[in-house]
């Protein structure tokens, strides 16, 4: 089921870049992504039905969630405004499909399977905590996309009626505005149900460090943003470090620790 997904996204990706192009192609793009979205949270909700739990307690299952959370936020431009975003749109939709194909295809097949819920996760703090995350991470997914548009639009060919590069530079501002807050608290949640877990609220974790690292990438983007010498290509830019740093996160912590025998209680 998952894969049909990267199917369906993948191609309405590639309808939403023709239509750059041809803009009869941005309607049929937003259709099948909106169709892969919901594959895929059809093939989420039928895994946690499964499972008996929320299914966000592996790498496996976060992977999908957060590919879920930004196919989600590449729809939104279409629902909550009248301009369309092609480019921004398509981005975060491949940004999806990679990670529903790295969760089938990456991660081992051992952690793909169903299986009862750890102790440690045992908790109402994990659709809160690691849920808020997923939708954090989908948010800024498409403000790293918007920045890469804004950097590139000079040599984008774009048939969108009456889209301006401030229209592109208004949806980054906007994904930001969704995404800060909820890492924001995200933070807040693990820090509590840290403290009632383990006893205490921070423990310099290599995760805990690097969201922080994230955090403040993003804080520093919020109170820029209106400074003079920051107009241009330095908030694009700014936005994409933190994409990076948000992906860094995700992927490259378990597998820094994994790799040189650091201690981490995030790897599950």
């Amino acid at each position: 089921m998952a894969s049909g997904s990267v199917m369906a996204v993948v191609a309405g990706a590639c309808f939403l870049l023709a239509s750059l192009t041809f803009a009869r192609g941005w309607r049929a793009g937003a259709w099948l992504a909106a169709a892969g979205t919901a594959i895929l949270t059809g093939a989420l909700a039928a895994r946690g039905l499964r499972s008996g739990h929320w299914p966000l307690a592996s790498q496996y299952e976060f992977a999908l969630a957060f590919a879920l959370a930004t196919a989600l936020a590449a729809l939104v431009p279409t629902t909550r405004t009248r301009l369309r975003f092609p480019f921004v749109q398509a981005a975060t939709m491949f940004t999806a499909a990679l990670l529903v194909a790295y969760a089938r295809f990456v991660v081992p097949a051992a952690m793909q399977a169903t299986r009862p819920l750890p102790p440690a996760l045992d908790s109402v703090w994990l659709p809160l905590h690691v849920g808020t995350t997923a939708l954090a991470y989908g948010a800024l997914a498409l403000a790293g996309a918007a920045g890469l548009a804004w950097l590139l639009d000079e040599h984008l060919p774009s048939k969108a009626e009456g889209l301006r590069r401030t229209d592109t530079e208004w949806l980054l501002d906007r994904a930001i505005a969704a995404g800060f807050p909820l890492l924001t608290l995200s933070m807040i949640l693990g820090m509590i149900w840290a403290q009632v877990a383990w006893g205490r609220y921070w423990g310099w974790d290599l995760k805990e460090v690097w969201t922080l690292i994230t955090w403040l990438v993003y804080a520093l983007y919020w109170h820029v943003r209106r400074w003079p010498r920051w107009q241009g290509r330095r908030l694009p830019c700014l936005a994409l470090i933190g994409l990076a740093s948000v992906l860094l996160t995700f992927l490259g912590v378990g597998w820094l620790a994994r790799t040189v025998g650091l201690e981490s209680l995030h790897l599950f």
